[in-house]
């Protein structure tokens, strides 16, 4: 049960709860030990109700009601008070009748004035989906409390389409009364309390006072009858305000459908509704255009509406109407099908037409030509690449991508994509339209350079295409024989990184590079630090850190190749030894050449003690056949540092009994105070009886 109630919290992050298909069970055990629950101990009792309430809460029916209500008025715990009045509300809505006894009980809790405001706000919560005359009294009571959170808690209950047309007087009262910061769950009363005016018309007066009295009475209807009654009178007016507000009521989720009592009677209305949205447009130049074209909208857009967009999309100076007809047209159009050539080319001169279209109409109708004709609008997305605004060229090469136009104009796309320089105008949702065109990765380090020689730029351009052939090895050669410090970086990047050749080609397209490459690290380890205009992120240090990432993958294969670079890199050993340790940890075991290069560090006494300690620890952790001969050596520096690791070292292996006498002779010949702990530690093992 406590896994279930867990799992069932988790569904609020979006996952969904594993446990379902058991949902019935859970509810007989829930059920189950709500009944006998008095008969457990007080944790466990606790435990047992908190866990069946969430199970009530989410599964639970009408039946449960006097299993709820008898924690209710038994608990004087917070925490299953508050489970306890969340299963209430599902018990409560589930019934045909509220059961008396529950009602009564949650009521109990609402009116408690000795409780906590958030456990009341519950309480009414749970009872504001009951459509109950006693329950709206209850409500504007507590409406009347001296707590301001439970006035907004009991006037949110109050706020619902069918309970706003009876108390809203009340309600504008209390909301008048509250101060500005009376809590985010006011922002909603007084929203309600405003109601919906309008998609388009917010800022419109009409004048007959007859429409704004119907226009009141269709947001705050008394009745459906009223409500339809006004609806109606605003759709037949004269008036094109008042026919865009009906329009844009019937069409908005919160209009029409939300305040009526029986949503399906709007049904009715819609052919209505749509002849007079056409009507609309077919008169020139009508203010309520952009509520017709919203209304019908891609879902009951017909072949008929063809004459009437290509006409609004050839006249109309409003980009709100063009953007409408634009979206209209979506519906129109179809890629199964032959286009009408005339709509085509007047969505498609919105993209290159009036001064007046904003780009965002003109990205939606690149958007709509993509989507419905595929290859067929590549003639339109490449006059856009050619002559559009550089967020709309954005646009169309992304659209291109999306419909294969890649393969078709590659050239092109590419001419553009190198013009940015890595630095497009925009991104499209997010993605850089540069990878879009020339593939991932750029590089790791060197990411936004623009390589300066043609060759060079035609070979990275190789390499981030998505296959590995022999081009594609031609290309890696090329870039990392050339002697361009960013581009060899640039090509070890797509060597070692998993986005790279392995991504293209598994591990056979690492191999005819690898021998270069082991080379090619070696050289650059032993470099200066790389210019620093090179790489916009890491700077100077974008050569090294290519290399040692190179290294990381190379030396997994070949652990030799480690040795050589502690060897050749001296002023980045410290960084080497960081990549050695990665790279061990990965295969766990180390290799003879790689422990007598550990071992040199660890007895250089010029070499600075933190990485000689890393060396030393890198000798005990990962062994070969030569690790002890190298860690006795150790044992014979002079400084007491590496002694005492080296002696902790031999402490801990399994050769300890054979080492003693030397480790505890060693031990002996060091001071007694301001010691290393190695020191502390290796004298506990030599005392350990258990070690004899």
């Amino acid at each position: 049960m406590s896994d279930y109630q867990q799992a069932q919290a988790d569904t609020r992050w979006g996952v969904d709860n594993p446990y379902w298909p058991l949902n019935d069970e859970v509810l007989f055990v829930a059920r189950d030990l709500l009944d006998r629950s008095s008969t457990l101990d007080d944790e466990n009792r606790h435990r047992a109700l908190s866990w069946s309430l969430t199970a009530v809460w989410h599964l639970g029916e009408g039946e449960d009601a006097d299993r709820i209500a008898r924690v209710l008025e038994s608990t004087s715990d917070p925490g299953l008070r508050e489970e306890g009045v969340m299963a209430a509300s599902t018990a409560l809505q589930d019934a045909e009748e509220p059961n008396p006894r529950l009602l009564a009980a949650v009521r109990a809790i609402a009116l408690d004035e000795s409780l906590d405001a958030r456990e009341r706000g519950s309480a009414i919560h749970a009872l504001g989906g009951l459509d109950m005359p006693e329950v709206d009294a209850l409500l504007l009571r507590l409406t009347e409390s001296g707590d301001l959170r439970v006035q907004v808690s009991a006037a949110g209950q109050l706020t619902s389409p069918k309970k706003i047309r009876v108390h809203r007087e009340v309600l504008q009262q209390l909301v008048d009364s509250w101060p500005e910061d009376a809590g985010p769950f006011s922002r909603d009363v007084r929203d309600a309390l405003v109601g919906f005016h309008s998609t388009y018309w917010t800022d419109a007066h009409l004048d007959d006072p007859a429409l704004r009295n119907a226009h009141g009475e269709l947001r705050f209807p008394l009745t459906d009858e009223s409500c339809l009654e006004a609806f109606t009178t605003l759709l037949r007016s004269d008036d094109p305000v008042a026919v865009g507000i009906a329009l844009d009521h019937y069409e908005h989720w919160e209009g029409l459908r939300h305040v009526l009592d029986d949503s399906d009677l709007a049904d009715a209305y819609l052919p209505e509704v749509l002849e007079r949205a056409r009507e609309v447009l077919r008169r020139p130049i009508s203010p309520a255009e952009v509520s017709a074209l919203n209304m019908i909208g891609t879902q009951h857009a017909e072949p008929g509406d063809t004459d009437l967009l290509v006409d609004i999309l050839g006249r109309t100076d409003s980009d709100a109407v063009r953007y409408r007809a634009v979206w209209t047209a979506y519906g129109l159009l179809d890629e199964a099908g032959p286009a009408d050539a005339r709509l085509v080319e007047a969505v498609s001169g919105v993209i290159f037409g009036p001064s007046s279209a904003s780009t965002e109409t003109g990205k939606t109708a690149i958007r709509i030509l993509a989507d419905r004709l595929g290859a067929g609008a590549d003639d339109v997305l490449l006059r856009a690449i050619r002559e559009g605004e550089p967020d709309v060229q954005v646009h169309a090469v992304s659209h291109l991508v999306k419909t294969g136009g890649l393969d078709r104009h590659r050239a092109v796309m590419e001419d553009l994509a190198e013009s940015w320089e890595e630095r497009p105008p925009a991104h499209f949702w997010g993605q850089n339209p540069v990878d879009l065109v020339f593939g991932k990765p750029h590089s790791v380090h060197w990411e936004g350079h623009r390589l300066q020689d043609p060759d060079l730029r035609r070979a990275h351009r190789r390499l981030r295409l998505p296959t590995a052939d022999e081009s594609y090895h031609d290309a890696m050669r090329t870039m990392l024989e050339s002697g361009d410090v960013a581009a060899v970086g640039i090509a070890l990047d797509h060597w070692w990184d998993s986005e790279g050749a392995l991504a293209r080609g598994g591990e056979e397209a690492r191999r005819p590079a690898r021998a270069l490459v082991l080379t090619l690290i070696q050289e650059i380890l032993r470099q200066p630090a790389s210019p620093p205009g090179l790489s916009r992120e890491y700077g100077p240090l974008a050569a090294h850190l290519t290399a040692l990432s190179a290294l990381g993958v190379a030396a997994k294969d070949d652990l030799s190749v480690l040795a050589e670079s502690l060897t050749c890199a001296d002023p980045l050993r410290g960084q080497v030894l960081d990549t050695v340790s990665d790279v061990l940890r990965s295969v766990d075991r180390s290799h003879p050449r790689l422990v007598e290069a550990l071992g040199d560090i660890v007895c250089d006494e010029a070499a600075p003690m933190s990485e000689r300690s890393q060396a030393i620890y890198l000798l005990g952790e990962f062994r070969s056949d030569n690790s002890v001969d190298v860690i006795l050596s150790a044992t014979r520096c002079p400084e007491l540092e590496i002694q005492a690791a080296a002696a902790l070292v031999l402490a801990r292996d399994e050769t300890f009994a054979e080492h003693r006498p030397m480790i505890r002779a060693l031990a002996v010949s060091w001071p007694e105070e301001d010691v290393p702990t190695e020191v502390i530690e290796v004298r506990e093992l030599l005392e350990d009886p258990d070690e004899e």
